[in-house]
């Protein structure tokens, strides 16, 4: 049995999905019941918990032979930073009073680095909290998500236009699809080891904001144009998609961080893992999902 925090993410699911897949019994560890019903009907167990409560976590997390967490992304919050460190004093005292037997968390790349990082040093937090538990824990420094090209294929369909935070628009970064973090993830937690582990993951090849509008055109049928979103408005960017005034400037600095190679993979120190998932397949499920 494992326990799933974030299940009801992207990353979480995946991870439940395959462990599923391979014969494992799952907790889902959430905050609304309501989204637990679509695991309940897969024979999984529910835990509802209160993120700031170390007493609902702690039993949440009693009797698995292992827990996988992912934490929220708090954009909705007035201090992503303060809140996300009283969920980690909530999250590592439940973890250590259950005696859990392993850990495997999401993290993210460039979370070596100790500033400069924006919305990735709530990440950089967890590594060193984490990282101090008694138990065997291992860290996902996942890439860059090809998922969060969803959002922008409504607009390339009706404008043409491919807005990107990142530039210059032909310099590839490694991008990753949460699939296959949560491949790795579920690995990981069959796996047994010491001590803390860090894993950077990417996907098998390295794609640029130019390939991601490439690979719509083609998917969409028809041509499309990359469109640079100047420094200047990333921030009313982030509060137009509904960001706290500090979760976007937040996300700002984090993306500020990628446009400079500041965050980047550390390469040394930690085990180096390839997803399978091409971007284009990614792109060709998500266009047909948002287009049907």
């Amino acid at each position: 049995m494992f326990a799933i925090l974030g299940i009801t993410g992207q990353v979480g699911g995946a991870t439940a999905r395959a462990l599923l897949a391979a014969g494992q019994s799952v907790r889902a560890v959430v905050r609304n019941p309501a989204k637990a019903a679509a695991w309940q009907a897969q024979a999984a167990e529910v835990a509802v918990v209160n993120l700031h409560d170390a007493a609902t976590l702690q039993a949440a997390f009693t009797g698995v032979d292992g827990v996988f967490v992912a934490t929220p992304p708090l954009l909705e919050v007035a201090d992503p930073i303060a809140e996300n460190r009283r969920m980690l004093v909530a999250l590592t005292a439940a973890l250590q009073a259950a005696a859990v037997p392993k850990v495997v968390y999401l993290s993210s790349v460039g979370a070596q680095h100790d500033h400069g990082l924006g919305a990735i040093s709530k990440l950089y937090d967890m590594e060193q909290a984490f990282q101090q538990l008694p138990m065997p824990t291992a860290s996902i420094r996942a890439a860059w998500f090809m998922e969060n090209v969803k959002g922008l294929i409504s607009q390339a369909q009706q404008t043409g236009q491919v807005p990107s935070l990142l530039f210059p628009t032909d310099r590839p970064i490694p991008m990753v699809a949460t699939e296959d973090i949560g491949q790795l993830a579920a690995r990981m937690l069959l796996e047994s080891w010491t001590g803390p582990r860090v894993a950077e993951l990417a996907g098998p090849c390295l794609y640029s904001p130019d390939d991601v509008t490439a690979c719509l055109s083609y998917l969409l049928g028809r041509p499309l144009q990359t469109v640079v979103v100047p420094p200047a408005d990333h921030v009313a960017t982030y509060l137009s998609w509904r960001a706290t005034p500090a979760a976007a400037l937040l996300m700002t600095d984090m993306v500020a961080g990628f446009n400079r190679g500041w965050i980047a993979f550390a390469g040394t120190g930690a085990e180096q893992h390839t997803g399978a998932t091409l971007l284009e397949d990614a792109l060709r499920q998500y266009v047909a999902a948002a287009t049907t």
